[in-house]
């Protein structure tokens, strides 16, 4: 017997969409394929897009959460993230603040600190700007 599924699912900011075939028998197998559709539009497609968001860094680690989506995400420390990190630490007004940031980036699969994964990350290309005092209106998810 031959079954066929379609599902959509989401895990850390990413939309998956999968085809899993299976084929039912004594020992059960099964094979599957997947498709990453990225939340920020164009992130994962190659090069960097201008992406506009909230960074906050605490305990040696940030997250940004992207204006559009309201998606947050934990930022690598390459690229461009220790212009990205000084420019923060020099304007905060106190630890782990949010301010809002404009940067060159993408969105790449790397492997957390600590817990499963991958997980969607990102990846700080080119810093451009901190905004103090601004904020984006982030949606709810």
């Amino acid at each position: 017997m031959v079954l066929a599924v379609l599902c959509i699912r989401e895990f850390n900011g990413v939309r998956n969409v999968c085809l899993y075939l299976a084929l039912m028998s004594l020992f059960g197998f099964g094979w599957g394929c997947s498709l990453n559709e990225p939340d920020v539009a164009g992130a994962e497609s190659g090069g960097p897009i201008v992406i506009r968001g909230m960074y906050r860094y605490l305990a040696d680690a940030a997250i940004f959460t992207d204006c559009k989506t309201g998606k947050s995400y934990p930022v690598a420390m390459e690229g461009d993230n220790r212009t990205l990190e000084g420019a923060y630490l020099a304007t905060r007004n106190q630890p782990g603040e949010s301010l809002l940031v404009t940067l060159e980036g993408r969105i790449v699969e790397r492997m957390p600190m600590e817990g499963p994964g991958p997980v969607a990350t990102l990846l700080p290309e080119k810093f451009l700007n901190i905004s103090p005092g601004e904020s984006c209106d982030v949606p709810s998810r």
